[in-house]
């Protein structure tokens, strides 16, 4: 990984390893929200890490923007489940120091002045839009939202491959016991149409051409 690190600190009084998802709250300035990264289970510390190493989480402004869209490895979206799990902590601002790498160090407080007096030189438009606890709020949405489109298109791909087994199930009954060709049948007509080569005629047709010839 790349000497510099972004979001990674230090505790001033106790000098833990921490990393910071919340610069600062919204409703509470002068607390930040913290994750202590090497106290976290085994089951989510390689995936935290991944995340905020990654390209996404070192080009994002603050680390919450990328766990709310990624996922630790049993598919639970990172934010939230730091969230429920109480692995978010709440950390006065003015305690944290930021070691992006061994040679560096800024206290947060004076890297939020730094972003302030940024923030104050360019044009507020008249509508600031929304804050910060909505955006996380609503990428989570949004993560939750893709993760149900993809279980919703493996549903959809696995009931396919069930209604062509199940043809063929039916027409291998016919071809052992022709009686059932009508039985069989109704299934079929469930839904838009029957599928080719699923009637009783077709079926049965198919079961006497396969049995053997005297």
């Amino acid at each position: 990984m790349a000497n510099f690190l972004k979001h990674v600190g230090n505790h001033k009084g106790t000098n833990t390893r921490l990393s910071v998802a919340f610069l600062r709250l919204p409703d509470e300035p002068e607390n930040a929200l913290v994750v202590y990264s090497d106290s976290l289970p085994d089951k989510y510390h390689d995936d935290f890490m991944s995340a905020l190493e990654s390209s996404e989480g070192q080009a994002a402004t603050e680390l919450y923007e990328v766990l709310s869209r990624k996922v630790f490895w049993n598919g639970n979206n990172m934010l939230e489940t730091l969230h429920k799990e109480g692995l978010l902590k709440k950390v006065p601002v003015e305690s944290i120091i930021m070691s992006p790498n061994s040679t560096t160090s800024l206290p947060l407080t004076d890297l939020l002045k730094q972003m302030d007096d940024i923030a104050a030189g360019a044009e507020r438009p008249q509508d600031e839009g929304p804050t910060v606890q909505e955006r996380m709020e609503e990428q989570v949405d949004m993560s939750l939202e893709e993760d149900n489109k993809k279980i919703a298109q493996n549903l959809l791909i696995q009931a396919v491959m069930l209604e062509e087994e199940a043809t063929k199930k039916r027409a291998e009954a016919v071809k052992y016991d022709p009686s059932l060709a009508e039985k069989a049948e109704k299934p079929a007509k469930r839904g838009r149409g029957r599928p080719a080569g699923t009637t009783a005629k077709a079926m049965k047709a198919r079961a006497e051409a396969a049995a053997p010839v005297e």
